[in-house]
């Protein structure tokens, strides 16, 4: 699971799932959708951080004093994109009814904050999700080549951060790079964040087919050179799981 500031927590796809003619309303309105996608999420912070306010203590750690991470420690479940969704949504149609004052765009408007609402109610109860070393989605990687026996082929390269612990972050977006006969692939990072400890590296030769190339975490300062054929290993993951979730006045320790 990415944590909610890896990135946006949804984008014009997922609200197409909900309204399919979404993009053509903020193109023909000239609605930012990017604009208000990054709004939603941040109303979406402000309430969080004022729910995680509400309860006194987690895991024995004090409120006021965690958070000073912001929601960095924040884990986006399925609950909260579809709150986000939802809230995208209003924002757009309460613009495009700014604009035209039509009654259709109203009627949406006026849905969609109250399934905001209930989204909310909804992720609230279910619970935020927290993870106690948060490991951040990592930067796209640096890929180069060498001389060396390689075949030629297009690679796609992703890579996570990984903590003390073994836990892995979001992998960053895809690097793509073609090779020529006698070329190795070579990939390497910059910028680990003061709590991680090592990275690892997936390979594939189409997007999103990245496997583990690695058998256990690189250095921080170490590069990995493709010195054979790729390897099968493990396929990309999802990110950090919640360590605990913060339900009501509780916290909920994962079994």
């Amino acid at each position: 699971m990415a944590l909610f500031t890896d990135g946006p927590l949804s984008d014009g796809a997922d609200l197409q799932r909900y309204e399919n003619d979404i993009l053509n309303v903020t193109s023909v309105e000239g609605i930012d959708l990017g604009g208000k996608l990054r709004l939603a999420q941040e109303q979406l912070s402000q309430e969080v951080i004022r729910f995680l306010l509400r309860r006194r203590t987690y895991a024995n750690w004090p409120l006021e004093v965690e958070r000073a991470r912001d929601v960095n420690d924040v884990v986006v479940t399925q609950p909260m994109r579809q709150w986000h969704v939802h809230t995208t949504l209003a924002l757009i149609y309460r613009d495009a009814y700014d604009n035209q004052l039509n009654d259709r765009y109203q009627g949406k408007w006026r849905e969609y904050e109250k399934l905001a609402k209930a989204s909310e109610t909804t992720c609230f109860q279910i619970g935020i999700g927290l993870v106690a070393d948060p490991v951040p989605k990592a930067p796209p990687p640096t890929i180069a080549t060498i001389t060396g026996p390689g075949s030629g082929a297009t690679y796609y390269v992703a890579v996570t951060w990984v903590n003390a612990s073994g836990q892995e972050g979001a992998p960053s977006d895809f690097s793509e790079l073609s090779t020529s006969d006698g070329q190795e692939l070579v990939v390497a990072v910059s910028g680990a964040p003061l709590n991680v400890t090592g990275w690892n590296v997936y390979v594939g030769v189409s997007p999103g087919t990245g496997t583990l190339q690695n058998q256990s975490p690189l250095v921080t300062t170490a590069n990995w050179t493709m010195t054979s054929e790729l390897s099968a290993g493990a396929p990309l993951p999802q990110g950090q799981r919640p360590s605990w979730f913060v339900v009501d006045h509780r916290a909920i320790q994962r079994g």
